[in-house]
């Protein structure tokens, strides 16, 4: 398949950084730190429109060598033929990982058996001693919003905990049972402290890693406009009944045209933006707006 080349924002890798950190996310980061030597295992959830800019690097620091199985949440809204590239480049890494859908429950099955291989040489010496292996205990991290909560209910098959469209929605950590020999610690979203480029702040933001406002709901809507027009004009022409749309479009006159047709406009007739940004993002987001994925597999 010939693809068109991601889309680059003019505010690029030479934009300063993004300065921030909620005081909950230092709390969850050092109980975290607190609980790792308490589990036998990771699951390390990250989205699958964004593989590698939902790496928390922080975690890499405090697992260490720990035993982890990552997990690529959100396939449904990943483009799946980007995704089957990230597949084959993620082949040879150190940890097994697995591309999972928790509302479809694509993959799921295969989470605890994979878990449990993981643990076979540790719990085989056991067993050779007469020792009956232990309960199995999992803890499961990532960074916000990418569907930690969700996931855990689908595992349990019953509402184990909240969920919601907005990151920071599970506020402390919990152990939940997932089978008679599997338990799970659930744990709240952390993010690093500074999000080095506006690039990576763009791609948290449009997957709801982020608030909107951290990096401005306007700049939100225009990297994401960019990224329709490169990635799915169509999508985007039919859904709001667009003409013909070329790639240079200006994200702003996109926008100005999906407030006519949305009815989103100020006493007056004048366009209200914000309203208009919002239901942009509210649609992509509830999927409305095809399968995106931001991060480029071979950069």
């Amino acid at each position: 398949m010939t693809r068109e080349p991601y889309p680059q924002q003019k505010s690029g890798v030479q934009t300063p950084g993004i300065n921030w950190y909620p005081g909950h996310m230092l709390k969850a980061k050092k109980e975290f730190a607190a609980q790792l030597k308490r589990v036998d295992v990771v699951l390390e959830l990250r989205d699958a429109r964004i593989p590698e800019t939902s790496i928390n690097h922080d975690f890499e620091l405090l697992l260490g060598q720990k035993r982890r199985l990552v997990l690529f949440n959100k396939t449904r809204l990943a483009d799946p033929d980007v995704t089957k590239v990230w597949e084959a480049r993620l082949h040879s890494e150190e940890h097994p990982h697995l591309f999972i859908d928790a509302l479809t429950n694509r993959n799921l099955k295969r989470i605890l058996p994979l878990a449990r291989k993981l643990m076979a040489e540790r719990w085989g010496k056991l067993r050779r001693r007469g020792i009956n292996p232990p309960v199995l205990k999992l803890l499961i991290a990532g960074i916000p919003n990418v569907g930690k909560s969700t996931l855990i209910n689908r595992l349990v098959h019953r509402k184990a905990t909240e969920t919601g469209p907005r990151p920071g929605v599970t506020k402390r950590q919990e152990w939940v049972r997932l089978e008679r020999d599997a338990r799970l610690l659930d744990t709240p979203g952390i993010l690093w402290p500074k999000i080095e480029t506006m690039e990576a702040g763009f791609r948290l933001a449009v997957t709801g890693a982020i608030k909107d406002e951290v990096v401005g709901i306007d700049r939100v809507c225009d990297f994401l406009l960019r990224t329709l027009q490169v990635q799915n004009p169509e999508v985007l022409s039919k859904c709001y009944r667009l003409d013909t749309i070329p790639v240079e479009s200006d994200p702003q006159e996109l926008l100005a045209q999906i407030a006519q047709r949305r009815g989103c406009l100020k006493p007056g007739g004048g366009v209200d933006g914000v309203r208009a940004a919002t239901v942009l993002l509210r649609d992509f987001r509830e999927g409305r707006l095809g399968q995106l994925t931001f991060d480029d597999p071979s950069g």
